[in-house]
């Protein structure tokens, strides 16, 4: 499996650098993204936040929007500041990305994306990866698709993340879109057959350890998302059954270096809230989810300290002991 990769979904409100810190100390294997961040944000927003730590490794920043001199700009920092990948979100299906003219809608327009890749090229010496879906509305043909990557490719991109349904514009929402339009692996595998000397990566519907198992021999790498957000104690199993990581973390443990961190980010100016808030699943279907999630709340609105998320995890350890003794 070592030579099969597994990808963090860029998530916009999720992927942060603060769950991205949490990932990691669960998987020291997965591939990291950004969320998605428009290149007008990008060069318009303090840089610093853009910073790669030392322990992010691999990441890529996925990049949105239709101005080739701009991607060029955005890639020429991002290679400064770190990043291992450059990718071009073109599935987004949101209606703000509809008006923006990117994301998912590029997809009708491959001479742009390809143009967008050749400034790429040109401006920075990193790998480029499209994050695209099958096709558009509910055409199931892929000659869409095909063209886009033949054009693309072309230009110098040979990484697709393929998510494995259609985007369907202005008539569903984002999460819609994300469970309504059909799953095709069908079609994702036959894209992979057809260019196989090109790196294929699956999205969409990936939320079992079995679900990686079946696929992954097909692909060059899975990618999750909301599997990962809503139960992250998940990683454990993809460190262990994926690649070989007996010695895995606690939930203690984990709790323990993460608050180390939320201490140095909170001396550095940031909210609580941010860091906290990636935290309110970690218990996820345990008798223990409730009374965690409402001390999380209460040490956010300031009514409780946080050396509280210690002594819970150690009480929660205790009866454990105590129940299987």
């Amino acid at each position: 499996m070592t030579n099969k990769r597994i990808y963090l979904a860029p998530m916009v409100g999720r992927t942060d650098k603060h769950f991205r810190m949490l990932v990691r100390i669960l998987s020291k294997n997965i591939n990291l993204y950004t969320e998605m961040i428009t290149c007008d944000a990008f060069l318009n927003t303090d840089r610093q936040a853009y910073q790669v730590k030392k322990n992010e490794h691999p990441i890529t920043i996925q990049l949105a929007g239709t101005d080739p001199n701009k991607f060029a700009k955005c890639s020429e920092i991002a290679e400064v500041n770190g990043y291992d990948e450059i990718n071009l979100n073109i599935g987004c299906p949101s209606n703000k990305v509809i008006k923006g003219e990117f994301g998912a809608i590029l997809m009708d327009y491959p001479e742009k994306v390809s143009k967008c890749v050749k400034e790429i090229k040109k401006s920075c010496s990193l790998p480029i990866s499209i994050k695209t879906r099958l096709g558009l509305g509910y055409d199931k043909n892929l000659n869409r698709l095909k063209k886009l990557i033949d054009m693309t490719k072309d230009s110098g991109c040979t990484n697709f993340i393929i998510h494995a349904r259609n985007a369907i514009l202005g008539k569903l929402s984002p999460k819609k879109n994300r469970t309504v339009p059909e799953l095709r692996y069908e079609d994702v595998l036959y894209i992979k057959k057809t260019y196989p000397d090109l790196k294929i990566i699956l999205n969409g519907g990936i939320s079992t350890l079995d679900d990686i198992k079946k696929n992954i021999k097909d692909y060059d790498g899975i990618m999750i998302g909301r599997k990962i957000y809503d139960e992250p104690m998940f990683l454990l199993e993809l460190e262990k059954e994926l690649f070989d990581m007996n010695k895995t973390t606690s939930i203690k443990k984990l709790v323990y270096t993460y608050k180390s961190y939320i201490d140095e980010e909170i001396k550095n100016g940031e909210n609580k809230y941010y860091m906290l808030r990636h935290l309110y699943n970690i218990y996820y279907k345990t008798e223990y989810s409730k009374k965690w999630k409402h001390l999380l709340s209460s040490i956010i609105q300031g009514k409780s300290n946080i050396e509280n998320l210690l002594n819970f995890t150690v009480v929660c350890d205790e009866e454990k002991i105590h129940t299987n003794s």
